[in-house]
């Protein structure tokens, strides 16, 4: 597509697509070694009084400062023409969003199992002790979002839980760096291999690994095949907001799902099912796309 676009200027980095990836990636792995090589902050630490806004607020700047903004002038320094190159210019097909729900949401099916196999994985005695801190902060933050109460509290929540991590990581990890993966043409397979190692490394959260990757992997298919990020930004919205949403109708007496539970094996196998098909229908009708080079 290169020869199609003359009078575009180019980026600095225009041909220089692996210190594109490194200058996207390094700043990952840095804080990935600090925050394990540092002590774990308490939960109080982390949420001290902060009221539900005030720590929602902070979250939403955070993922601003360190993804959103760094991935546009990443982009804008690489070529210029951030939006047509992060493939946010072209609306989403309905037949993809429609799929794509149907994929995301029948993928959370292979989460328990995931988590089973994660609990095996060998790790020093350092490390694990490390990871349990990582993750049982994690998840006391997001058990604090979840006791919101009021209209102003879930919007809030909204933001800060499902609508600005899926916009933010996938400009990051799937736009610009699937993107710049692909403009160094080593393969659909390992750049979304590689996305969704970094994505998971993001999250701070080795207990929930594969599954993480499992999920990185669906959305870096997902963007590879249809060319349009919008498409995995609603898969990764639609999949975060569910719990935020299925907490509301909990809390209105609307629904009563346990949301720690496993469901039953039959359902499980139906929710396997329909992802198979999913996938497959999926993939024929994509299958003319290819991520070509901007």
């Amino acid at each position: 597509m290169e020869d199609d676009l003359p009078q575009k200027k180019r980026g600095i980095l225009e041909h220089r697509p692996l210190m594109v990836f490194l200058w996207a990636v390094l700043p990952i792995i840095a804080v990935f070694g600090v925050t394990i090589m540092r002590p774990s902050p308490s939960s109080l630490e982390l949420i001290g009084n902060q009221s539900i806004l005030e720590l929602g607020l902070t979250q939403i700047v955070s993922v601003i400062i360190m993804l959103i903004l760094p991935a546009i002038l990443i982009t804008y320094v690489y070529k210029r023409y951030v939006f047509e190159f992060l493939k946010l210019l072209n609306p989403p097909k309905l037949s993809h969003i429609a799929l794509g729900a149907l994929i995301i949401l029948s993928a959370n099916f292979f989460l328990n199992y995931l988590m089973e196999l994660n609990t095996i994985i060998p790790l020093p005695d350092g490390l694990k002790v490390k990871f349990q801190g990582l993750q049982e902060l994690t998840s006391e933050a997001q058990a604090f979002f979840l006791k919101f109460s009021g209209l102003s509290e879930f919007l809030i929540v909204f933001l800060t839980l499902a609508i600005f991590p899926a916009i933010a990581e996938e400009i990051y990890f799937r736009g610009l760096l699937i993107g710049v993966l692909n403009d160094m043409k080593i393969g659909a397979f390992h750049a979304i291999f590689i996305s969704s190692i970094l994505f998971a490394m993001m999250h701070f959260q080795f207990y929930y690994i594969l599954p993480l990757l499992f999920m990185g992997g669906i959305l870096g298919y997902v963007y590879y095949r249809t060319k349009n990020l919008w498409v995995s930004i609603f898969m990764h919205l639609l999949n975060n907001g569910l719990i935020v949403l299925l907490t509301l109708s909990n809390q209105n007496k609307l629904t009563q799902v346990d949301l720690e539970a496993n469901p039953p094996l039959y359902i499980s196998a139906i929710g396997i099912i329909v992802f198979i098909i999913s996938v497959y229908y999926f993939h024929q009708l994509t299958k003319s796309n290819k991520l070509k080079k901007v």
